[in-house]
């Protein structure tokens, strides 16, 4: 019997509806149950939630608390268990356990946070010397491991302002609090499963992270990750400003919020090693540790396991543990030979031979290959989360040589850190990992390299040919990547509504919330409202001049760009039947999304409100009647319809490789 739970991020965000396809989703991959979330990214307050092929919604807190996800995700796995057990306590299970943490945004209660409160005051530098001093304490790394450096990129802590470092500082305890929540809830599942009486013969693989920590917070983070991600960039006293008008810096990390860490934090979270997450090219992005627990098979020691294995090793053991061979077709599908090598040896013994002798990395440029001990690397000469098409362009075929890059080489034996390059004292072995790093991608179909950047280079998929959609009224939680794409462009929403004789009020539609989101809604007294969030750091307001009408009536918000281009501003227009009852401006628009994990609702507005205004009463449902939704986009001249589409196509990619 299995299980999966938490975090999906296998499912194209343009099929996360009803209408599927289903074939990534979970049961798709073969999973007998399912429940979480199937983005890269979830609001750990509100998430959209799947179970099995179905979409459940946003969830409500209950008894007047508000809803944890992180807490949540572990009662239903836990729940999943005890139904297994009750109708069968003999047969296996397995369980995919992923926790949304602790990816950004990170959302954690003050008194998770609070727990580290002035821990992280003496700042990154500090902190790393720190973290690798515990590191050899712990028998963690070995005696003789270096400390690398902080590249350039990164400011030293004693460089900073008094109100940077306050921001700085209170970011790093929301991730630490954060952190350890998501700890402090594995520790609940562990123990339930040994309430079970289970916990002796069940193998548990304990990984901590997907990747090494992630920069894309950029130089300063954010009080919201979708700022950079928009291209918005606010310095430190900006974001201070802002998080005072969302409950100060005390309430970092609570549902008025979604930070996201400086960068600087991730690199020395990823002591000793150099860079972090999408950067293939160093064992900062690429290493996470994993604890192994097996009680009736593994006799827990001191010596930590330094035999290189990968993730797809994974399977391989577990097959090898339980004695099963590997599947050569499936379903009747002949299978590719797995690459991965099974690790068993060491469960029993520390110094077993290394058996995965050879291993590949890249991604978007960023590469390294691994043999024997020796790993060498080359990366592109660019932030890792700077996707700019001014940047990209100095990697277009034609521009860009890959047989000019740098590579380093490293001999992990002697260096756990990569704290020396050895390529100047090794050419002839560099020559030979480089020309294997070319074999194995070719092998594992990762060539053309920077193949996951062409649409850069003019390589699009097909344009879309829809500009009219239309949502019923009893349509909720339709997910990010299906929302219509109204950014940088003239875009009309109409609703037909049915108004009683004493009058309606509520939400017609809301996408997002108010950290980036819009709403069209209607007052207690009848007013007409539009509510457009620019990531919260702008709030654009349109209202009517009058109550709409009773009975059947079709109420529209018009907005006609400046510019067909993307974060242009222009001009809102408020009409009932085809009167004119309300305008304004918006002075610029989201140039590329509001949210990685907000959706859109009709007929009410679910998880967090776009509009603060009636968060008292949300989700704030329509209480008269939503028969549909339309949003019409009006269609531009066929250069501009071209370059709207190669804008979203690039920011596609930025935006999947922060997933």
């Amino acid at each position: 019997m299995t299980g999966g739970f938490g975090k999906w991020h296998l499912t194209p965000d343009n099929v996360q509806g009803a209408a599927g396809p289903f074939d990534n989703w979970p049961q798709g991959w073969g999973f007998d149950q399912w429940w979480g979330f199937l983005s890269g990214a979830a609001g750990q307050y509100d998430p959209i939630i799947t179970q099995d092929n179905s979409i459940l919604g946003v969830p409500e807190g209950k008894d007047g608390h508000g809803y944890y996800f992180p807490d949540d995700l572990t009662d239903k796995a836990v729940e999943w268990l005890h139904g297994v057990q009750a109708q069968d306590p003999q047969k296996p299970w397995f369980m995919y356990y992923s926790t949304g943490c602790s990816h950004a945004p990170h959302h954690v209660a003050k008194e998770w946070a609070d727990k580290y409160e002035g821990q992280f005051d003496d700042g990154w530098d500090t902190y790393r010397e720190k973290t690798l001093e515990r590191q050899k304490v712990l028998g963690i790394v070995p005696a003789d491991t270096e400390l690398t450096e902080r590249p350039d990129l990164f400011p030293a802590w004693d460089t900073l302002s008094d109100s940077q470092k306050k921001l700085y500082a209170r970011q790093m305890e929301v991730f630490a609090g954060y952190s350890e929540n998501a700890d402090w809830n594995v520790g609940r599942l562990l123990d339930s499963i040994e309430d079970m009486g289970d916990l002796d013969n069940t193998l548990v693989f304990y990984i901590w992270g997907d990747n090494g920590a992630s920069m894309e917070g950029t130089i300063t983070g954010s009080f919201n990750e979708m700022t950079f991600l928009n291209g918005v960039v606010l310095d430190a006293e900006h974001q201070l400003r802002l998080i005072d008008e969302y409950g100060g810096i005390e309430a970092l990390g609570g549902d008025h919020t979604a930070p996201h860490f400086a960068a600087a934090w991730a690199h020395a979270n990823n002591t000793p090693f150099q860079w972090g997450k999408q950067m293939a090219s160093h064992l900062g992005g690429d290493r996470d540790p994993m604890v192994i627990a097996w009680p009736n098979r593994i006799t827990p020691d001191s010596q930590v396991r330094g035999q290189f294995t990968h993730c797809i090793d994974i399977t391989p053991t577990v097959l090898a543990a339980i004695g099963l061979p590997e599947p050569t077709t499936v379903d009747g599908i002949d299978q590719e030979p797995m690459d991965g090598t099974s690790f068993l040896p060491t469960f029993a013994d520390a110094d077993a031979p290394e058996q995965h002798t050879v291993q590949y990395f890249e991604m978007f440029g960023s590469r390294a290959i691994y043999q024997d001990g020796w790993w060498a690397c080359t990366r592109l000469d660019k932030a890792p989360w700077d996707f700019s098409p001014e940047t990209i362009k100095r990697f277009a075929p034609g521009v860009y040589n890959p047989d000019d890059d740098v590579w380093e080489l490293y001999y992990l034996p002697d260096d756990f850190s990569q704290a020396h390059n050895v390529a100047a004292d090794h050419p002839d072995r560099l020559e030979e990992l480089k020309q294997l790093w070319w074999r194995e991608a070719e092998r594992n179909r990762a060539l053309p390299l920077l193949g996951g950047m062409s649409i850069f280079f003019g390589l699009l998929p097909p344009m879309p040919t829809t500009t009219r959609f239309t949502f019923k009224g009893d349509v909720q939680n339709v997910q990010r990547g299906m929302v219509p794409r109204v950014a940088g462009r003239s875009y009309a929403i109409e609703a037909n509504l049915h108004v009683p004789d004493d009058g309606a009020e509520g939400v017609i539609v809301a996408n997002a919330d108010f950290i980036g989101g819009f709403a069209l809604w209607v007052d207690g007294t009848g007013i007409l409202h539009h509510t457009y969030s620019f990531l919260g750091v702008e709030t654009y307001r349109q209202a009517s001049e009058q109550k709409i009408p009773t009975g059947d009536v079709t109420v529209k918000m018009l907005f006609e760009t400046d510019a067909p281009k993307p974060g242009s501003g222009g001009h809102v227009s408020l009409w009932a039947n085809d009167e004119l009852i309300g305008e304004g401006d918006m002075p610029r628009t989201v140039p590329v999304t509001f949210s990685s994990y907000a959706g859109m609702d009709v007929g009410r507005d679910n998880g967090l409100v776009v509009d603060r205004d009636y968060e008292d009463k949300a989700p704030y449902r329509f209480t008269g009647s939503v028969h549909e939704v339309v949003f019409d986009l009006q269609p531009a001249n066929h250069e501009a319809e071209l370059a709207l589409h190669e804008h979203a196509a690039m920011q596609g990619v930025g935006h999947g490789a922060a997933g």
